[in-house]
């Protein structure tokens, strides 16, 4: 008999979590080789910060008393986005993605968001896809200017992923 899977519990984030979750985020994204440079102007011009924290619904995981994955969203004039979606590396393909979009996308439904919008990197396009998001078209990246996926997420259609 295979174990049940442990349900991970989501938490909204606090300033004075900054420091762990923009660690874990430039770890989450220097997994996919970016160069010292890109990984520079990452944390200058992107990485989370107390302020979006404070302002905008921001959730977290903890593993050991250290944030495992965290999710961010936040309103632009008419629209959400998804800002930050992160799982810590050594956490990578143990679930931690799919409870947690199910977590952000439980969220929104009960806060009645429709829809949402992100772009990512090209190298995680088809977890996105897995859990039905659509890309529709491709946004210069606030980092480099080079073009990354953009997406969109009907919440009306998401399911729970196990």
């Amino acid at each position: 008999m295979a174990a049940a899977k442990r349900v991970i519990d989501f938490v909204p984030a606090k300033p004075e979590d900054t420091r762990g979750l923009r660690l874990l985020a430039w770890k989450s994204e220097a997994h996919w080789g970016y160069k010292k440079e890109f990984m520079e102007v990452f944390d200058h011009k992107f990485n989370i910060t107390e302020q979006f924290i404070l302002e905008n619904p921001v959730y977290v995981c903890r593993e050991g008393g250290s944030p495992a994955a965290f999710w961010g969203l936040r309103r632009n004039a008419d629209q959400w986005e998804l800002e930050y979606f992160y799982v810590a590396e050594q956490e990578l393909g143990r679930g931690y993605g799919k409870q947690m979009w199910n977590h952000m996308t439980g969220w929104c439904k009960a806060q009645g968001i429709l829809t949402i919008h992100f772009v990512t990197s090209h190298q995680a396009t088809g977890f996105y896809e897995k859990m039905g998001a659509v890309q529709n078209g491709e946004s210069k990246s606030i980092v480099d200017n080079r073009l990354v996926p953009h997406f969109v997420y009907d919440i009306n259609s998401s399911q729970i992923f196990r």
